[in-house]
């Protein structure tokens, strides 16, 4: 199973490890010092050591992960966004605002405004 048999398959040509091989825990080099700072689930909340995996993985990896953190924190952004907007529709759903929000002399202005936008945009 695995890369053995994929490798007597001749589905790859060959294969090597992406990383050093295992070292004691005494010795401290940058793979034991990333697992021991960052590739955790208890470190979700705390900063990236960017300076390290860009050290360790190299400057295009680096940049994926300054990307990666960035995209994430905007994502929890919307998240918390999207949960007020949820939970204030759950508190008013009982209420009957809909009809007059929704009342036919509102929707004919909208339905020109979006004519007038899909004939200047599209």
């Amino acid at each position: 199973f695995g890369i053995d048999r994929l490798l007597t398959s001749n589905t790859y040509s060959s294969a090597y490890p992406l990383h050093d091989p295992a070292e004691p825990p005494s010795t401290v080099n940058e793979r034991y010092t990333l697992y021991q700072n960052w590739a955790r689930f208890s470190y979700f909340y705390k900063e990236q050591p960017l300076d390290l995996i860009k050290d360790y993985f190299g400057e295009k990896i680096g940049i994926y992960f300054v990307f990666l953190g960035f995209y994430t924190e905007m994502l929890l952004i919307a998240a918390v966004v999207g949960l007020a907007c949820l939970i204030y529709g759950i508190l008013l759903m009982d209420s009957n605002q809909t009809r007059s929000d929704c009342d036919p002399a509102s929707l004919f202005l909208l339905r020109i405004a979006l004519a007038i936008l899909g004939l200047l945009f599209f």
